[in-house]
């Protein structure tokens, strides 16, 4: 096998295995906390709160990342990152508010690392021709984490409806396991390597002798570009999606009481759903990517922009869905309250998939237009996307707090429209050349 893709495939096993921990304590974090809080009055910790503390200070983070992974390399910074991951599971097992917020920080920091880490150690095994297989390639293994973590919440709660402390001790034991063994996987992770074999991170860091400093400014001035700052829309919107669709949505589902007799164990369904939908638009991205012009087959494949766009149509029938089915302060806490139509507990699995499906489109491609646009620049471009996202799913959380689910759609349909727009824009003058 292709050494390249073969480096790509492990990549995406360890994250498979990290992140069956991440998404899976990410989705049930706001209704696993408020269980907490009823048995033990003093604890207030909050899953919306501890997730934009995450985001935050990844944000902030994504200005380092790149001076450390060019001192340390991007694979260590990758599993360094991934421990992170592993110790922000503690305070679940010890209830206690200040833990919770300071391992939510520290797992900011560790989320600058892998996934900036992840973004360069992708493009720098890939080329023009292989980027869009094998960002897709990544994408549909990363996100079989979603099934096979909420698989195991279906089983855990076939006979039960709360999260009591015997439940909570399972289940995070569990993850704590996955999330060890997918750092274990992300250890051994071998050098990125070019087209001719040859290793290609060394090359990468020998001929940029800037200094922090100076990488912060070229950063910075990348940011202002015109083409960037149009990319930087849909990288906005890439944000918005992580609250909506990781937490915001199934604790709006958790706390719908008329949805279902057992709506936790709803959140498993929904999630294993869009958890499906991701991988399987991950793999139609590489299957019907673009191929290089070489190809000799008559299909050359969809080009990024029209699977952009088909993306922005899913997405805008899953928003539409969701309106109408839940009621607007579904996201807050247990509601009794009256959405437009009766909650349906089918549609809202159904709306899980859609939201998968649409949102592997949208990353995949701005995957495929940094390796494309950007080859000579991975690094301060892939940190950009990272802090524009990161910055966006913080304020995202920072106002599911305060916002109906209503405004959150209406404020998701707006950015996502402006983004695609201007993704089509940019990857016009790509193709021109």
């Amino acid at each position: 096998m292709d050494r390249r893709l073969m480096n790509i495939i492990l990549l995406g096993i360890g994250f498979m295995f990290v992140f069956t921990s991440y998404m899976t304590v990410s989705n049930i974090e706001k209704t696993v906390l408020k269980s907490i809080e009823k048995e033990d009055p003093s604890f207030t910790g909050d899953g919306y709160t501890s997730q934009c503390i995450i985001y935050g200070v990844f944000a902030l983070c994504n200005w380092l990342a790149p001076t450390i992974i060019g001192i340390i390399g991007s694979r260590k910074s990758i599993y360094l990152g991934s421990i992170c991951y592993v110790l922000f599971l503690m305070p679940f097992f010890l209830s206690s508010t200040f833990l919770l917020y300071t391992m939510s920080a520290l797992l900011g920091f560790g989320a600058s690392l892998i996934w900036t880490g992840q973004g360069i150690y992708l493009t720098l095994n890939s080329d023009s021709s292989t980027i869009s297989r094998n960002s897709g390639i990544f994408w549909a293994m990363s996100k079989m984490s979603i099934c096979i973590g909420n698989v195991f919440m279906i089983l855990v709660f076939c006979d039960q409806t709360e999260f009591n402390k015997f439940t909570r001790i399972l289940i995070f034991t569990v993850m704590a396991v996955v999330c060890s063994f997918g750092t274990l996987i992300l250890m051994v992770l071998r050098p990125p390597v070019d087209a001719e074999g040859k290793k290609n991170e060394v090359n990468l860091w020998k001929s940029n002798s800037m200094n922090p400093k100076q990488k912060i400014k070229g950063s910075v001035r990348l940011l202002m570009t015109k083409h960037m700052l149009m990319l930087s829309i849909l990288f906005l919107f890439t944000g918005l999606t992580i609250s909506f669709n990781n937490s915001v949505y199934s604790s709006s589902i958790a706390f719908t009481k008329s949805i279902s007799t057992n709506s936790k164990q709803l959140i498993g369904y929904t999630a294993l759903v869009g958890g499906v939908g991701e991988v399987i638009g991950s793999l139609l991205c590489s299957i019907l990517g673009k191929k290089s012009s070489r190809s000799s087959s008559k299909f050359s494949g969809l080009s990024r922009s029209t699977m952009i766009i088909i993306s922005f149509f899913i997405n805008i029938v899953a928003y539409g869905l969701i309106f109408v089915n839940l009621p607007n302060d579904s996201p807050f806490g247990d509601t009794y309250t009256k959405s437009i139509i009766k909650p349906n507990q089918y549609l809202a699995i159904f709306c899980g998939f859609l939201l998968g499906l649409g949102g592997s489109g949208f990353n995949t491609q701005i995957y495929n237009v940094i390796g494309t646009k950007y080859s000579s620049n991975v690094v301060s471009t892939v940190s950009l996307f990272m802090f524009m996202q990161s910055t966006s799913a913080a304020i995202s959380f920072f106002y599911s707090n305060q916002f109906g689910i209503y405004v959150q759609l209406i404020i998701l349909t707006i950015v996502m429209t402006i983004g695609t727009l201007s993704y089509i824009v940019v990857d016009k003058s790509v193709s021109i050349k």
